[in-house]
């Protein structure tokens, strides 16, 4: 029986895509495998999007980002992460790793030059794969943009208390009095523990704490607020296994290489109630990177299916998507 569509029509995205029209394991270096997905006509517009985390997936809803009749849209699961293998993995999983696996899979998918988007950590994988290899993209879109530099940092672990004392304060009620001195170094310290008595805890708390300080507008609390299931314990690894290493990126390293991206059309978007990665990051990259558009949108927040967000991501899509045409 196919049920009629109910669905509200005055939205920024397109129609939900129930499943892919191709899906795969890609073998990589370091006894890693990526899954990948593929939506859309193979002869359209290749737009590679990248999830955020680090320890995040593909989720169904990033697809309603593409136009299904004019973009060949990939996705894929980055190192240890959603259907990837082997799940939760940390050996050989740096940004420099993940790079290489972009190549790979446009490599093994027959493109030869593709749209990239990214948001959150994805903006940031996006933005090093773009420097490394500007000649690949035929445009550049990031959202929620994270440098990973010392400000990006100080405000994820510290300079959002100002907005959600509450939040921070229950998040840091979890360490010792010594370890509040330094919450970043005592939880990453616990949370790469491999004594799951240790880690499981502190991933815990942390998860949550993040989810509810995404965006201005309170997201449910969790059914569970003792408890996370495996595979976010192991996601929330992967972000401190990258976090504790700054991204394996140097100091200032994307914003200093900005002027690579000078020949590639790009879109930067930010929303303006983003409190996981306020406008100005995407502001200082804007200033860095000749010929980008930056986009703040009013009252959006930080996840691509936030409809404020999400409408100036599509339409920015579109405007890239029109110039590869």
């Amino acid at each position: 029986m196919t049920l009629p569509n109910v669905f509200r029509t005055d939205t920024a995205f397109f129609p939900p895509v129930p499943r892919p029209r191709a899906e795969g394991m890609l073998a990589v270096t370091g006894g890693h495998v990526v899954h990948w997905e593929e939506t859309g006509p193979e002869e359209g517009v290749p737009v590679l999007v990248l999830h955020g985390g680090p320890g995040g997936q593909i989720k169904p809803y990033y697809r309603r980002l593409l136009d299904p009749a004019r973009h060949r849209g990939v996705f894929f699961d980055q190192r240890g992460c959603g259907q990837s293998a082997p799940f939760g993995s940390l050996e050989n999983n740096t940004t420099a790793d993940l790079i290489a696996d972009i190549e790979a899979l446009r490599v093994a998918r027959g493109i030869a030059r593709w749209i990239v988007v990214g948001g959150s950590w994805g903006s940031t994988l996006a933005l090093a794969y773009a420097q490394t290899h500007p000649d690949r993209l035929l445009g550049l879109l990031v959202s929620g943009v994270f440098l990973a530099d010392a400000a990006d940092q100080h405000w994820w672990w510290e300079g959002g208390r100002a907005v959600f004392p509450e939040v921070f304060a229950a998040r840091d009620s979890l360490l010792s009095e010594a370890e509040r001195t330094d919450p970043r170094a005592a939880f990453l310290k616990r949370i790469l523990d491999p004594d799951s008595a240790i880690h499981a805890p502190a991933a815990t708390i942390l998860g949550h704490a993040e989810a509810q300080t995404l965006d201005l507008h309170a997201p449910p609390p969790p059914d569970e607020p003792d408890a996370m299931d495996a595979r976010d314990i192991a996601a929330t690894r992967i972000f401190a296994h990258f976090d504790q290493a700054d991204y394996f990126l140097t100091p200032g390293q994307l914003l200093a290489n900005a002027a690579s991206l000078a020949a590639i059309p790009g879109e930067i978007i930010a929303g303006r109630s983003d409190m996981c990665t306020p406008p100005r990051a995407a502001w200082d990259l804007a200033q860095a990177w000749s010929g980008s558009r930056l986009t703040i949108a009013p009252a959006a927040g930080h996840r691509w299916n936030d409809e404020a967000l999400g409408r100036a991501v599509v339409a920015a899509l579109l405007r890239l998507t029109a110039r590869a045409a």
